[in-house]
This record gives structure tokens, sequence and C-alpha cells, in this order.
């Protein structure tokens, strides 16, 4: 943190107004939580070897528009690092694709095979406990004997209860934790990032006079119309996944910082 303090001081010493100043920390923030949004995912897929939450449909209009975007990058003649960041967008969709595949078809086979292996109810199994339970009626003790048990029972369980309420209180509490150390390392990498950019002179802010400004050159209007169909996957994306959420009644399986990292 104090590194890219003195990085930014630095950098606002060289006749950088603070409005240009924000305006890249903010911009260099976005792009490091656009680098950093599949991650949670992948990571919750992976420790809970699901991804039942997650609709493919959603990831596959967002693969698209990645594709598009990439596409659109390449046809444009956009900068190196637009299209590189277009190409690793597209590698990041496909292994979380590939991941959800992986996990829908393993929990399927095992789901299949479990039901194959449990063997059917035998047919003399309610005769032998209708027979026991007609035995017990006639003895005095047996129903005392019953609810002594089923109180006794009942303790270990409702201690159970609450210990499961607390580990559920706790690890809800350590994800509010995790969640919030992640972004705030993603606002330090965003920052950092511009700093050195900045230093390095890579980012450069906007001329404020128009002369200042290089001709631009005509953009092709294949390449525009692609990236519209970018901007329109993106916004779509989203509406598989919400009807999904709504059909479930939950959003178990989802991570909720990869949700709002894509707003950020």
């Amino acid at each position: 943190m104090a590194t890219t303090t003195v990085f930014a001081l630095v950098a606002l010493s060289k006749a950088l107004s603070w409005n240009e100043a924000l305006s890249g920390v903010f911009g260099s923030i976005s792009l490091a939580t656009w680098i950093f949004l599949l991650v949670p995912q992948l990571i919750l897929n992976y420790t809970t070897g699901s991804a039942d939450g997650i609709s493919l449909a959603f990831l596959t209009v967002w693969l698209l528009g990645d594709i598009t975007n990439l596409a659109g990058a390449i046809w444009a003649g956009l900068v190196p690092t637009v299209t590189a960041l277009a190409v690793y967008f597209c590698f990041a969709d496909f292994v979380l694709i590939s991941q959800c595949l992986f996990y829908n078809h393993l929990n399927a086979r095992r789901e299949a095979f479990n039901e194959a292996a449990a063997s059917p109810p035998s047919e003399e199994a309610p005769l032998l406990a209708r027979e026991r339970s007609n035995e017990s009626i006639g003895h005095p003790g047996a129903r005392r004997r019953s609810s002594t048990h089923l109180s006794h029972s009942s303790g270990p369980r409702r201690d159970s209860l609450v210990k499961i309420l607390d580990d559920d209180d706790s690890a809800g509490g350590s994800s509010w934790k995790r969640n919030t150390w992640s972004i705030l390392m993603v606002i330090l990498v965003g920052t950092a990032g511009w700093a050195i950019a900045w230093q390095s002179g890579v980012w450069r802010p906007t001329p404020k006079h128009p002369g200042d400004v290089p001709g631009k050159e005509q953009v092709a209007v294949g390449a525009s119309v692609l990236g519209y169909l970018s901007a329109l996957c993106y916004l779509g994306a989203r509406i598989p996944q919400i009807i999904k959420n709504h059909k479930d009644k939950s959003c178990e399986g989802e991570h909720s910082l990869q949700a709002f990292s894509s707003s950020v």
C-alpha cells in the first residue's frame, strides 16, 4: 500500500490533475476486476466439486460476447494489449465452461451409480416392523422406554443442529471477510498497475486541446458491428442465470464475489 501511494504521489507531481489521475485509477481497477472476474467461481466449483448453480446458457452467451470482442479487436487493428486481454477472456470462459461440463457429467454419473447400487426395499420389511410394533403394545414400559430414548437422542441432535448453525455463521463471517479482502486486493492491484503504467509512459491522459489529438483512423464497419454484438451479449448474458435462480429459488453455487465484480 505504501509503495502504491508513493507511485501515486510522484505521478501527481508531474502536472497530472486529480480528475485525470482518478480516471486512470478507476479504469485500471475496472480492468483488474475483469481479469480476476471468473477466478472466484472457478475456485468455488473446485472446492464444492459441483457446478449446478451456474447456467451454461449464461456462460455460452458470455463466451459469444468475448469471441465477438476478440474478432472485433483483431479486425479493427487495436493495440496488442486489447487483443491479448480478449484472448485471455476467451480462454477463461473456455476453462470455466469445461469445468462446469466436467462436474455436471461427473455428478450425473455418480447419481446414476448410486441409484443403481441402491437395493429395492424388501417386501418382508413392513411386515416385520408391524409385528415388532404389535409385540411392544402389551408391555407397560415399552412406550416409556421409547419416549426416554427419543428424549436422550434428541439432545445430541439439538446440539448438532446448534453446532451446524454456529458453523454456518462462522463460515459466513469468514466468507464475508475473505470477499472484502479480495476486493481490496483487486483495488490495490489496479491502482498499482495504473501507477506503473503512468511511470513507464504506457498510460497518458487524453489531450485537452482538440489540436493535440491525432487523426482518428476510420474503423471498419464490420468491426463496429462485432463490437455492438459483443455489448449486446454482455448485456443479455445474465438473463439465463437470473431465470435459473428464479426457478431454483436459490443462488447457491454462484459466487457472490463473481456477480459483484461484474458490476464493478
